[in-house]
């Protein structure tokens, strides 16, 4: 809208200053009576939302005043509407850029812990499994004290492979759904782990990965910072979405923006349109709380 001025002009209102500006954000003063000029204030939705300045004698023509007052107001809406938009898309973008860090960032943790750790044993075992070879005729029973430690490196590889496929997406989620995924991770969380409401039923592939990675999330950061003694988890299914709690009754005070864990999961979370909130007042615990849509946006 713009200031008002000429025949006729535009001011929005600013309702926390209790006054009108024009589109530039300066203060607009509406004309008193008896000075050849009048206006009227338009409303939306039941709000005032600007006013049109113009000449008195247009009083006699209300029509058309009401005219311009509804094109000032759609004109105002649209403004609005374009405005969250494009916050809208600048958060997207935002996210969008988090999770391509998260992503880059998990695959090098991946690579670098496949290099120390199975990549050497398994190293290790062709090594040992050669000399072995050799000396299956000369020294049998060496050779057979080399199979036995080659078949321990290969047995704790397998298990370093399994706990690193673990913190990508584990076997028993993709095997056997959520409720037994999340009894592991209960299982080998260092405090006492409830479990309440898990559905019997499996969700889609994307909402019970992101329902498990939110419990992870949350069942470690109770442990490093809660001081907790119990927590407890419910995932219960309501109107088209997995509603995911994690409670503890620790210290609280968690700040959601404090650290990456919390924030990746609310990108996780973003990208196929769910929303993450935590609640933590001071003494009083904390509460993790995810809504997943559990049909795609």
């Amino acid at each position: 809208a713009a200031a008002a001025g000429g025949a006729a002009g535009a001011a929005r209102a600013a309702p926390a200053a209790g006054r009108y500006v024009d589109a530039t954000g300066q203060p607009v003063e509406l004309p008193e009576t008896g000075s050849g000029r009048a206006f009227t204030e338009v409303e939306h939705d039941g709000r005032r939302v600007a006013a049109i300045v113009h000449d008195a004698s247009l009083d006699e023509e209300p029509e058309l005043v009401r005219a311009a007052g509804a094109a000032a107001a759609l004109a105002l809406e649209n403004e609005r509407l374009d405005a969250e938009l494009r916050v809208q898309i600048a958060e997207v973008r935002a996210s969008r850029a988090r999770l391509l860090e998260v992503v880059t960032r998990e695959r090098r943790r991946i690579e670098r812990d496949l290099h120390d750790g199975a990549q050497q044993r398994l190293v290790a075992l062709a090594l040992t499994l050669g000399i072995a070879e050799n000396q299956v005729e000369r020294d049998p029973a060496q050779a057979q004290a080399l199979i036995r430690e080659a078949r321990d490196e290969a047995r704790l590889a397998l298990e370093e492979l399994r706990e690193l496929a673990r913190g990508i997406h584990p076997a028993i989620l993709t095997d056997r759904g959520l409720g037994p995924a999340l009894e592991a991770l209960a299982s080998r969380a260092p405090l006492p782990v409830e479990l309440s409401d898990v559905p019997r039923e499996r969700l889609p592939s994307p909402v019970e990965g992101a329902a498990y990675f939110v419990v992870a999330e949350a069942l470690a950061n109770v442990a490093k910072y809660a001081q907790a003694t119990h927590a407890r988890v419910v995932v219960e299914r309501s109107n088209g979405h997995a509603i995911v709690e994690v409670r503890d009754d620790g210290v609280g005070g968690a700040d959601p923006d404090g650290g990456s864990g919390l924030r990746g999961l609310e990108d996780r979370l973003s990208a196929i349109d769910g929303r993450l909130a935590v609640f933590s007042p001071a003494g009083a615990g904390t509460t993790v709380r995810a809504e997943i849509p559990c049909t795609p946006p």
